[in-house]
């Protein structure tokens, strides 16, 4: 009877260790304003958020590269938060210091610096949290001319990126909150 029982817990079990940590949810999003990248964050009406960019030129060397990124985090004062991409946070916001972290191998840090600017050529991904993290958004300057007034590049999976309106892209990141 006992063999019986093994099997049920060990079916449960998964189900218990993907509870613990919610999936990625499409809840970032680049857009452009004024020739600018810039960062759309729907918060899910928590108090706390966090957007950045970051170089994923190099995702495969971690600890023998430096890891370039920006980032800002505070507390949102609306639903929807938009960042220009290496300017001034929003009110209440601030610029994160980059801080340096143990890399995966014992006794090899990873280099974190300020990214100062977008550069040709280059992936970068846009990526986000708040009661959820993001799936990223990667992209380069070649994709902004894409972008029209009323779109974002937006995240379709982990793997993929499609243009859609503004509006499309609240009204799904909205249903995942």
């Amino acid at each position: 009877m006992r063999r019986r029982q093994r099997p049920w817990i060990l079916l449960a079990l998964p189900l218990l260790l993907t509870a613990c940590t919610p999936p990625d949810e499409p809840l970032v999003a680049l857009a452009v304003q004024d020739g600018r990248p810039v960062g759309v964050l729907v918060t899910c009406d928590d108090d706390f958020a966090q957007l950045g960019v970051f170089e994923n030129d190099h995702q495969d060397e971690p600890g023998r590269r430096p890891l370039i990124k920006w980032d800002v985090s505070g507390q949102p004062t609306s639903e929807v938060v938009e960042v220009t991409l290496l300017g001034q946070p929003p009110q209440g916001w601030e610029v994160d210091e980059p801080v340096d972290f143990p890399g995966p191998e014992p006794g090899v840090e990873v280099d974190v610096q300020l990214l100062t600017e977008l550069r040709p050529g280059v992936t970068y991904s846009l990526d986000g949290s708040s009661r959820r993290k993001a799936i990223p958004v990667d992209f380069t300057l070649a994709d902004l001319p894409r972008i029209g007034p009323d779109q974002v590049l937006a995240p379709r999976g982990h793997d993929d990126t499609k243009v859609m309106s503004r509006e499309a892209f609240l009204h799904k990141a909205r249903d995942k909150c």
